[in-house]
């Protein structure tokens, strides 16, 4: 399980940094967000700065799944990790269907890997 782990954490430790790059203002609105905006507007930086901290929380999860941390019961691990699972998995019909063509391949890879990451996280824990 640890490769799992370290594989989904990877993952997250980029799309937090992403979503914290896209909350500060950086030029890459056009891979997130239907990609409309090459810097977001306000609305969506706010997003993007909420969806860094819900990740950071997804991050702990996974942190607690690979065994190197431990701050939630055993059955609400597995609760959260089936819940994150299926947000990724929503976020990858999400990515498939963006007009954007940068945003479906950054989102669609990343989205694929962390929703069958934490599918697998859940099922092993």
């Amino acid at each position: 399980m640890p490769a799992i782990a370290i594989l989904v954490a990877a993952c997250l430790a980029w799309l937090i940094l992403f979503q914290l790059l896209l909350a500060l203002g950086a030029p890459l609105g056009h891979m997130a967000w239907g990609g409309a905006h090459r810097v977001l507007p306000m609305p969506l930086r706010l997003a993007s700065g909420m969806s860094a901290g819900v990740l950071c929380v997804a991050l702990a999860a996974v942190g607690q799944a690979g065994g190197w941390i431990s701050w939630l019961a055993p059955g609400v691990m597995r609760l959260a990790l089936g819940g994150f699972a299926v947000l990724f998995a929503l976020s990858l019909l999400g990515n498939l269907t963006s007009q954007s063509r940068a945003e479906r391949r950054h989102g669609v890879p990343l989205a694929a890997v962390l929703s069958a990451g934490f599918a697998a996280l859940a099922v092993l824990a």
